[in-house]
């Protein structure tokens, strides 16, 4: 097996014997002929795949296409049928919550076993106290799992499944327990794993977060794979997928467009034997520890892309009577603003400042450009930007992201989870769909 290679599927297949009776597979297990009373079901037919390190695999598809079947096998919960899994590396899967606690333990014993498990010896203790706080279940932590309700045994076992260090992780969809602000702590979470360089295989339902977390995609439709491309391409079809009607006019499309880029690759290919098409991947700048002091209360653990001699302060959302606000009403009108750090000398020219509105799903909703600054002094200049409250009702996020204005992605700031909003509906306002109004 290449080096290189995380995870390596050859010819992989699952079948299951379905019985009309309970009887016929003893009647099958007896019959001296063989004789078959079974139907075969394939839940995973003749899955071809190769993941990189370090890459960050996403697989969509409908209801019933078999990722949850492909993901088990991948993380030795089911053994195929048929064919080879060759893993390189330390797995750990966030299947579902939970499944993994022995309910006979206490939530502190269950993280002391999963840290043996894993074989991790070194800081056990500061391990420890970072799930335990990530969970903030309080005393709970000392009594048995077994009187844990749902909610807490999701926090606990994702602290448990987040903290261990994998070489691969594999991340279901498995967010669906919880309040909003333990979900928006767990994609937060998460983010920080995709960023740490670690090999992920993500199952998601939602295209927005397979195109901004994964530098590939695959799609699976009738327990196949039958696209293998970027993740804007894959979800564009798995999108027509959902919601076309006739779905194998989709396929044969797709399988059409497919042959016409492989024939155009073979003819650069020709032209330029250096000819490379893997440009989809993204180049981050040093990731910084520091914790800002703006950020410092925050129930959520933020994250940066930032080079260490760069940072922002004062991040906050002024409402028309000039107070600093954390809940919004829809319609109303606001100023956002901060200020930015850098060193004397920087040329600050061609600055441009992001703002993303982020929700407890990790939906990136809306964002805003700010081109404009006012300079404060020879290292600060002030970004201020007036906005009109168009979200709905939820609990929001903010990425403040700081660049030059081109069409690199070259950040000099970025933070996620730089802070907590919540948007509450104006007394005047009509009832609202969707995310916002326009």
């Amino acid at each position: 097996m290449n080096k290189n290679i995380a995870i390596s599927l050859q010819n992989i297949s699952k079948v299951y014997k379905l019985y009309d009776k309970p009887v016929d597979r003893l009647k099958e297990s007896l019959n001296p002929f063989k004789k078959k009373y079974h139907k075969e079901f394939y839940a995973l037919r003749n899955i071809n795949l190769e993941v990189k390190k370090g890459e960050v695999l996403g697989i969509v598809g409908v209801n019933g296409a078999g990722k949850s079947t492909l993901l088990k096998i991948i993380s030795g919960v089911l053994t195929p049928t048929s064919g080879r899994v060759n893993i390189h590396g330390r797995i750990n899967a966030i299947l579902e919550l939970g499944s993994s606690l022995k309910p006979e333990l206490t939530g502190r014993e269950n993280i002391k076993l999963n840290l043996q498990i894993n074989s991790i010896e070194k800081d056990r203790e500061k391990i420890t106290q970072e799930i335990v706080e990530f969970a903030d279940i309080g005393e709970h932590i000392d009594q048995p799992v077994k009187s844990y309700s749902s909610g807490m045994k999701a926090r606990l076992g994702f602290g448990i499944a987040t903290s261990t260090d994998p070489d691969i992780l594999i991340v279901d969809e498995v967010l669906a327990v919880g309040d909003v602000l333990f979900k928006r702590k767990c994609y937060s979470r998460i983010e920080n794993l995709f960023k740490d360089g670690k090999t992920v295989i993500f199952v998601s339902h939602s295209a927005q977060s397979v195109v901004e977390f994964c530098s590939r995609a695959v799609l699976l439709y009738d327990r196949e794979i039958i696209m293998d491309d970027t993740p804007k391409k894959v979800t564009d079809y798995y999108q027509k997928l959902v919601f076309s009607k006739d779905k194998q006019k989709v396929i044969d499309d797709m399988n059409e467009k497919a042959e016409v880029k492989e024939e155009e690759q073979k003819q650069e290919l020709n032209k330029n034997p250096n000819y490379n098409n893997n440009n989809f991947l993204k180049k981050y700048i040093d990731i910084s520890n520091e914790k800002l002091d703006f950020l410092e209360n925050l129930n959520v653990s933020p994250s940066y892309i930032s080079e260490k001699l760069f940072t922002i302060k004062n991040l906050s959302i002024i409402d028309s009577s000039g107070y600093d606000v954390n809940i919004l009403k829809t319609e109303n009108y606001y100023n956002i603003e901060f200020d930015f750090l850098f060193p004397e000398g920087f040329p600050i020219k061609n600055l441009i400042n992001g703002i993303t509105f982020v929700n407890t799903k990790g939906i990136h909703v809306v964002g805003l450009k700010l081109n404009n600054f006012t300079i404060i002094n020879s290292n600060i200049i002030h970004f201020k930007k007036e906005f009109k409250c168009i979200l709905n009702e939820d609990i929001y996020s903010l990425i403040v992201a700081v660049r030059e204005n081109s069409k690199e992605l070259s950040f000099y700031f970025r933070a996620t989870d730089a802070m907590l909003f919540q948007v509450k509906k104006n007394d005047i306002s009509d009832v609202r769909w969707g995310l916002v109004q326009l």
